[in-house]
């Protein structure tokens, strides 16, 4: 996960175990134009630009540096260039996805973080945090009550899922690179206030997956992918867990068959929106519909269909695949052995595999949870079976959810945003008692 944008930083060690860098730090090598968005290539290049952009800044928060005012200029050519294309032919955002196609596309998500991470930038923090409030209902209540809510706990484990709990839904996966403000609060609260942070997500674990959208700083976080079935230690290296060389051949299939529909004009934008075509590592998720609901949805069922006939043409008596169907993405997930047969790998599976190779220590708490749909709840199932000594934030305005979750876990919050979590999560950083623990390097705090 290093940069080649990354310089070295050399430190000494005082004596309360806080690293202070005393040479160089970093500077993207890049500056961000204005430039014309006509296609998703487009968009990706130049949200990628924005990465290499902000990792370094968030390096240098952490190591007490100033801020290239032409990395702040460069964010701000960034969202210059996407509202262009927002607010182009009378608020009709038009991507095109080759020269015969072309699809609308919400790019609030992309241009909101934009505008977030430069205010953040220029104003600070405090100054941030109540322009935030602002764009949420009962803002100070619900971060008061999460902050005496954690109150002043140091966790063992902190585990969380990435979209939807810590990060704002986007539109388009690729686009969805962790804004500054973002990696600042998490990566403070994870160094100060937890010993194992840990993110398990269903995107895949790279090419393209979550390390590709985060700029957390290095050996922060644990992070797994394919819902915990590959993970990177805070050491950088990978882990996978075994599949059944049988069940790979079957999966591969899957893939050249799926893959293929991407050659017709029917299912040719689901490769584009959304989570579009993931590859994961005994996974496969294609997208059938985005946040904005912008596809008709008797298009989105014609692609759950067909691909729920490719999968029972490979495997039709169901022990090799399960279908998991959000709404938005399909996910076909490679079985495993479960106590009444074959089940699908979940989050749960996915912390205990994590686990087993690095040793969690999950019997001692406390723990911290974060998640936001039910295909989180089976990583806070898995953590209860050690410990009772287990806390929930759940992010959701889905009243049955968050029921169930309360049901499961009795310490539970939630709150109805990322933003309102990450306020939480970053404050709280501010405010605990500080004790000597693991610091990641070039973590100045």
């Amino acid at each position: 996960m290093r940069n080649s944008d990354s310089l070295p930083s050399v430190f000494f060690e005082k004596e309360q175990g806080f690293s202070l860098p005393t040479k160089e730090y970093s500077i993207p090598d890049i500056d961000i134009s204005l430039q014309p968005i006509r296609s998703f290539k487009d968009l990706f290049h130049l949200k990628a630009l924005t990465r290499i952009i902000r990792s370094p800044i968030v390096k240098n928060i952490f190591s007490a540096r100033v801020i290239n005012l032409s990395s702040i200029e460069s964010l701000k050519n960034a969202r210059r260039s996407l509202e262009d294309v927002y607010f182009r032919d009378y608020e009709t955002s038009i991507i095109h996805i080759d020269e015969m196609h072309s699809i609308n596309v919400d790019l609030s998500y992309e241009i909101r973080e934009l505008k977030k991470d430069t205010y953040y930038l220029e104003h600070g923090e405090d100054y941030f945090i109540d322009y935030i409030s602002k764009l949420y209902n009962k803002f100070d209540q619900h971060v008061t009550k999460g902050l005496e809510f954690l109150d002043n706990l140091h966790f063992n484990c902190f585990i969380t899922d990435r979209d939807g709990t810590t990060n704002n839904y986007c539109g388009h996966y690729r686009s969805s690179i962790q804004p500054v403000y973002n990696a600042v609060f998490l990566s403070r609260f994870a160094t100060l206030c937890t010993d194992n942070p840990i993110f398990i997500t269903s995107a895949p674990l790279k090419n393209f997956g979550i390390i590709d959208v985060s700029v957390n700083p290095d050996s922060v976080f644990v992070y797994a992918g394919s819902k915990g079935r590959e993970f990177l230690d805070i050491d950088l290296t990978e882990h996978r867990a075994y599949i059944d060389p049988a069940k790979q051949v079957k999966f591969d299939e899957l893939a050249v068959k799926v893959g293929e529909l991407e050659k017709s004009p029917d299912f040719e934008k689901f490769f584009y929106v959304g989570s579009g075509l993931q590859l994961k590592f005994g996974q496969l998720t294609i997208a059938r519909q985005d946040v904005t609901h912008s596809i008709p949805e008797q298009e989105s069922a014609s692609l759950l269909q067909n691909v729920t006939d490719i999968v029972r043409g490979i495997d039709p008596d169901g022990s090799v695949f399960r279908i998991l169907d959000t709404g938005k993405d399909i996910e076909v997930i490679l079985t495993i052995d479960g106590q009444n047969g074959a089940k699908d790998f979940d989050k749960g599976d996915g912390l205990k595999f994590i686990d087993s190779r690095i040793n969690l220590r999950l019997d001692r708490g406390p723990h911290l949870v974060c998640g936001d749909t039910a295909s989180d709840i089976p990583m806070l199932e898995a953590v209860l079976e050690y410990t009772d000594d287990v806390y929930a934030i759940f992010v959701t305005k889905d009243a049955e959810l968050a029921k169930r979750v309360v049901q499961i876990c009795p310490n539970t919050l939630i709150v109805p945003s990322p933003d309102i979590l990450l306020t939480i999560l970053g404050v709280a950083a501010l405010t605990i008692k500080r004790k000597k623990g693991r610091k990641a390097p070039g973590i100045f705090l």
